[in-house]
């Protein structure tokens, strides 16, 4: 993370010389933040680059918003924690430092607030959006920006995303591309360079034109049917972020494509056609200098099926995506997904009847590789595949972010990223677990979104935080974050004798978690239940009542703390005479 956020505060200082704008800084303050990068929380070395660049932060007019900050699951948790004013760098580094990041990702909602901020009508802005992540509310940033760019006002927003993929960060660059900013990427020390050099190289006055490359594209031969994947010829420069992709033939935008390959993958390219027949275009996009430009385009046409199914290209393992089909329909006919060229009309790994409707939902298989989904006829004399086509199941790019190190039975939070998975789940076990059961805790996915809570074993000791996620093909674990549960001090004070019958006031010190009880056993009783008195600490603060039984005697007070199972804290004996 560090590279990325020194990129986007070296663009920050980069842009700062032109004191008649105004720079806001939309801060990332979203639960994922907690990830690392190279053992270091990504909040920390946001902290550090702002240390760093502080002085340079006074040079212009300068704010700060941040969002996911105060609230889990709230996309209004946007907050504007340093107004736009000069000479307030102190204040800006001070409200970094503050932040504990913990919420969802509003981007959108926040450019609409960072826009309204800098009053964009009256004075020249920028925006400086920094995200680790893409948009996870309701809104869609592209169109956010399209809104404020149509107002004819000198705006421009500059996107810095750092730990996020070529797919990722071409969703999250429509921002910019949009506006006349710059998207910056930054993955490792060689991107950061890059990025770095960039920005510090840039001039303050307006960028010379793009020369433009030449390339070329060719449309297929036969017109594909909707849906069926098809190859295409092309030539041009072959950039890191150049695209082939299908738009139709009026869309002049280059975001919001219907379907792309990326050029460093080769020519020809393999392309899927859009589920409606049509004329269409296929392009050359170029990442110039600044700006997205279309070097070659050519018409062709897609045309219809009576059979036909329409899917993603590629799709995350583990995750659950849609099909839409044509078909005969009949009783107990479905569509399927199994191993590339499977012939058998058994052992799909995931299925669904047409019945259902016009499309339906099949879930990826948890191992990466090549797939077909096909159309299977239920037909009198047998089973027979009238329709495939190919899809491609990509390794998921899934992280947790939680705190290193928690108190035995203490709940805290993980912050996830990953497949739409409805079945999987994220729990805690021994360290170097690699059974998908005999969980101490867990949350399923699906019911928390971004982020759930796990409660610490009660013993102390080293634990893995996994995501699990479940397909066709079984369980697999997708990722594993280290976690240390640590002990805690336990002390427990009473008198030494008390009499028979009466109430015994016992003070006591622990973790005070949920469920955790003082109770009174028979003497030197190691059974975490069979408790002849007890309160719980939670409706006791620092000290509760134990009634004495009547029978004369040594018995032991124990503080039992409770978990996915009991265990025994703290002990003291009392005599009942």
């Amino acid at each position: 993370m560090k590279k990325a956020w020194m990129a986007g505060l070296s663009l920050l200082s980069g842009l700062a010389a032109a004191s008649d704008k105004q720079t806001l800084i939309v801060f990332d303050a979203s639960g994922s933040m907690w990830g690392q990068i190279n053992g270091k929380a990504k909040i920390t070395l946001a902290r550090q680059a702002m240390a760093d660049i502080s002085e340079q932060l006074n040079q212009s007019s300068t704010g700060l918003m941040a969002y996911g900050h105060r609230r889990k699951g709230d996309c209004q948790d946007i907050e504007m924690l340093v107004p736009l004013g000069n000479n307030n760098a102190t204040e800006l580094l001070n409200s970094v430092n503050q932040i504990k990041p913990k919420g969802k990702t509003p981007i959108a909602k926040s450019l609409q607030m960072a826009t309204e901020a800098l009053k964009i009508s009256e004075q020249a802005a920028e925006i400086i959006l920094i995200s680790d992540g893409l948009e996870t509310c309701d809104l869609d940033p592209c169109q956010v920006a399209e809104n404020a760019e149509s107002l004819g006002i000198d705006f421009t927003a500059h996107v810095i995303g750092f730990g996020l993929s070529n797919e990722q960060g071409k969703q999250l660059s429509c921002v910019a591309d949009i506006t006349g900013g710059q998207y910056l990427p930054a993955q490792d020390a060689a991107s950061l360079a890059t990025a770095l050099n960039q920005v510090l190289a840039e001039a303050p006055t307006k960028p010379e034109p793009d020369v433009l490359p030449e390339a070329s594209i060719t449309a297929p031969e036969t017109a594909p049917a909707i849906g069926t994947a098809f190859s295409i010829e092309w030539s041009g420069p072959r950039g890191e972020h150049d695209y082939i992709d299908i738009v139709r033939t009026d869309y002049d935008r280059v975001y919001g494509e219907l379907n792309y390959a990326w050029a460093h993958q080769g020519t020809p390219a393999q392309m899927k056609a859009p589920g409606q027949p049509g004329m269409y275009q296929l392009r050359y996009v170029w990442q110039g200098q600044r700006q997205k430009h279309v070097l070659a385009s050519v018409e062709f046409e897609v045309k219809d099926s009576e059979v036909s199914l329409v899917a993603p290209d590629v799709v995350r393992a583990g995750e659950h995506f849609t099909v839409e089909w044509q078909g005969p329909n009949q009783a107990n006919d479905y569509v399927d997904l199994v191993k590339k060229d499977e012939h058998r009309t058994y052992g799909e790994i995931s299925y669904f009847y047409t019945k259902v409707g016009p499309k339906g939902e099949i879930l990826a298989p948890a191992v990466a590789g090549e797939y077909d989904i096909r159309y299977i006829l239920e037909a009198t004399d047998g089973r027979k595949i009238l329709h495939r086509i190919p899809i491609q199941v990509a390794e998921s790019q899934v992280s947790l972010a939680a705190p290193p190190e928690v108190e035995i039975g203490q709940e805290f939070d993980v912050y996830w990223t990953g497949p739409n998975n409805k079945d999987g789940y994220i729990d805690l076990v021994k360290r170097g677990d690699h059974r998908t059961y005999g969980e101490f805790s867990y949350f399923y996915l699906k019911d928390q979104p971004e982020s759930g809570t796990l409660k610490a074993h009660i013993i102390a000791g080293e634990y893995d935080i996994r995501f699990i996620m479940v397909g066709g093909d079984g369980r697999k674990i997708m990722a594993t974050k280290a976690i240390d549960v640590l002990p805690v001090e336990v002390q427990l004070s009473a008198p030494e004798k008390a009499q028979a019958g009466t109430k015994l006031n016992v003070q006591w010190q622990g973790p005070g978690r949920k469920g955790d009880y003082i109770d009174l056993a028979k003497h030197n009783d190691k059974r975490p239940y069979g408790e002849l008195s007890y309160f719980y600490t939670k409706g006791n603060p620092e000290s509760g009542e134990l009634t004495l039984p009547k029978q004369p005697g040594t018995y032991t007070i124990r503080y039992i703390i409770q978990g996915k199972q009991r265990a025994i804290l703290a002990t003291r004996d009392v005599v009942v005479e």
